[in-house]
């Protein structure tokens, strides 16, 4: 099974950093494989092949990563957190995803992006959520 990507575009790399982190702490989303940098007029390829519209903005910072989710569930849970920059779903079925996929190892990997370490109380609840689940059936 083929795992869908985000496009993530913004003003720096950092803020591209921080809507990842925020995919992954209050999305429920797991980044797999290393965040990569791809160029500017492959990402506005790719926005306008999936939206169906030329990007009305330029940004600085392009980068893509794969998801554990299938789309219609991440688009769902993005709705929810609006993280702080413009955030696509490719659904793995694509033309652009065969594409970004292609090409994947040719792109630079972002530097400087771990995924968020949960917190006790982010343990605990799972925990819990476990453990009602077993004593249901």
């Amino acid at each position: 099974m083929r795992n869908t990507i985000v496009l993530v575009r913004t003003d720096s790399f950092q803020k591209a950093s921080i809507a990842l982190a925020d995919l992954v702490r209050y999305g429920g989303m797991k980044i797999r494989g290393d965040p990569r940098i791809i160029p500017p007029a492959l990402s506005d390829w790719a926005f306008e092949q999936i939206s169906g519209e030329k990007p009305r903005r330029k940004f600085r910072a392009h980068v893509v990563a794969q998801i554990d989710l299938p789309p219609a569930k991440a688009i769902g849970r993005l709705m929810d957190i609006h993280p702080p920059a413009h955030v696509l779903v490719i659904p793995p079925d694509t033309d652009v995803c065969d594409e970004l996929m292609r090409l994947w190892k040719t792109f630079e990997k972002l530097k400087g992006f771990h995924p968020p370490k949960r917190t006790k109380a982010e343990e605990l609840r799972e925990k819990r959520k476990e453990e009602e689940g077993l004593e249901e059936f």
